[in-house]
């Protein structure tokens, strides 16, 4: 029997996209799983396996993933839209990209710590809940698109998992 096409329209299952859909809303395992019905166990087994099959290791990547491959559907744009600067901008991608606070703050000649003060900064002025809705935030308003690609399509290899 021949094994299933590995085209990003068909890595992640329905049921992975209806909880990865709310998460990039700013919704914790807690409410997805209320939401949806399930356990909060089965919506964080749900997204671990998303992460596996996607090549990624955060919810952020896994987020950004989904909208550069078509998984999600692009948020609406917003205008005006808040304004990012640069190193604002440099934190988005990277935790778009699956970067960590370290290595993003040597990108941006910034302390670890002082990423995450900037990245907590724009939550609130962006009123975003977590790190995942942020990401959606980034696609809305204009910051964050495919140009960059995505962590686990950008740097994995054909190999079947």
């Amino acid at each position: 029997m021949a094994g299933r096409p590995s085209t990003a329209t068909t890595l992640l299952t329905p049921a992975q996209l209806r909880i990865a859909a709310k998460v990039a809303l700013g919704m914790s395992s807690a409410q997805v799983a209320a939401k949806l019905g399930l356990s909060k166990a089965t919506v964080d087994v749900q997204m671990s396996d998303s992460n596996t099959k996607t090549g990624v290791t955060s919810r952020t990547a896994l987020i950004h993933t989904c909208y550069v491959t078509g998984q999600l559907p692009l948020p609406e744009a917003v205008a005006p839209a808040p304004s990012a600067d640069e190193v604002e901008r440099e934190i988005l991608w990277g935790l778009a990209l699956g970067a960590e606070l370290a290595e993003t703050g040597r990108r941006c000649h910034y302390s670890a710590d002082a990423v995450g003060k900037r990245l907590r900064d724009l939550k609130k002025r962006w009123m975003a809940t977590n790190d995942p809705q942020l990401i959606t935030l980034g696609w809305q308003y204009g910051v964050l698109d495919a140009s960059r690609g995505c962590a686990g399509f950008a740097t994995r290899s054909n190999s079947r998992r």
